[in-house]
């Protein structure tokens, strides 16, 4: 089968691969749609190691089972559909008190094993659900971070009238933005780049946006909200946008960090003690894959218009290029089979 394979830092070729065998309990999937994510954009430039290489990437995907296992009978060849991409082993401490998210044992598809850049791919059918026809496959393959931010935002409380800061408006941030919106918080998005607050405007995700490169960043904060703000997502990874979601929170407020970290950070703790903030990491998901898929069918969120570039897999070595050097308005690189 054609697959997109890595070799190492910034080597990815198109190629033949084996075409994968299911064992019992898994499905095959024709695979459709896929999209890039920070983490593939992190493994493209050598930024994660002790990898099985080569490797397969891909975990944001959609596609139409090929295959099922004989034990398989609560679906059907042809049936459209995507899957979580976290295998955990359903037997730890945290599988078993409902976190498996946190998984001790947990193997990830396209980082551990191989992922959906390829014509096929293998998949235990416990992680697949059914997406309805209204649901183009893109938009299928956008449930996956859709789900991220579901996740993170059904971890905050009380958010109707709620003022709550969203730090990055990347995918992920404009998602948690839609989500907040729906859930009706005063949204208020914050990044470096005018063109994705634009969006969130023009789009009314946000209610405000503020570019946080400018001197009165803090001050436009502080007018919208002069206690600080009720709750805050860092969706960056970086330590000054974590410092930032610190520094604008209210006593008593929450902090929400799923920012991915590519290096330690180093905080100023007593603005945690002194506030008695309430600081929570949120990572990947559970749970959360039918109530964002209902979300989508229901067009609580948009999904279609964070998808700026396509690439057929031919180009696919391209795509991560270009995705790499985050070069002009691109949101979110869907490859499509």
């Amino acid at each position: 089968m054609k697959s997109l394979i890595y070799y190492g830092p910034h080597d990815l070729r198109y190629g033949d691969s084996p075409k994968p065998k299911i064992r019992s309990g898994e499905v095959l999937l024709r695979i459709k749609s896929v999209g890039i994510c920070g983490t593939d954009l992190h493994i493209y430039n050598g930024g994660m190691k002790n990898l099985p290489l080569p490797l397969i990437m891909g975990h944001e995907f959609s596609g139409v089972i090929e295959e099922l296992a004989r034990d398989v009978k609560n679906f059907k060849v042809g049936d459209r559909v995507i899957a979580e991409h976290v295998i955990n082993c359903g037997k730890c401490s945290y599988c078993l008190s409902g976190k498996p998210n946190l998984c001790a044992n947990s193997r990830i598809i396209g980082v551990h094993r191989p992922g959906a850049l390829a014509e096929y791919l293998a998949v235990p059918a416990d992680l697949v659900y059914k997406i309805p026809a209204k649901l183009s496959f893109e938009e299928g393959a956008m449930i996956e971070p859709l789900s991220i931010a579901y996740y993170a935002v059904k971890q905050a409380h009380d958010l109707l009238g709620r003022k709550v800061a969203v730090i990055g408006q990347g995918p992920i941030g404009l998602l948690v933005d839609q989500i907040l919106h729906d859930a009706g918080a005063e949204v208020i998005g914050i990044d470096i780049a005018d063109w994705r607050l634009k969006l969130a405007k023009k789009k009314k995700w946000a209610d405000h946006t503020i570019n946080s490169s400018q001197k009165t960043w803090l001050k436009k904060i502080q007018k919208i909200a002069p206690e600080g703000v009720d709750t805050v997502f860092e969706v960056v990874g970086r330590e000054e946008t974590a410092e930032m979601a610190i520094e604008i929170a209210r006593r008593d407020g929450d902090v929400f960090i799923l920012g991915v970290f590519e290096s330690a950070a180093s905080l100023n703790m007593m603005n945690i003690v002194k506030k008695e903030l309430n600081v929570f990491g949120s990572w990947t998901c559970a749970f959360s894959f039918p109530p964002s898929i209902a979300l989508a069918v229901a067009k609580k969120v948009d999904l279609k218009s964070l998808i700026t570039n396509r690439y057929d897999v031919k180009d696919g070595a391209l795509a991560f290029k270009e995705s790499a050097s985050y070069k002009g308005k691109r949101i979110k690189t869907v490859i499509n089979f």
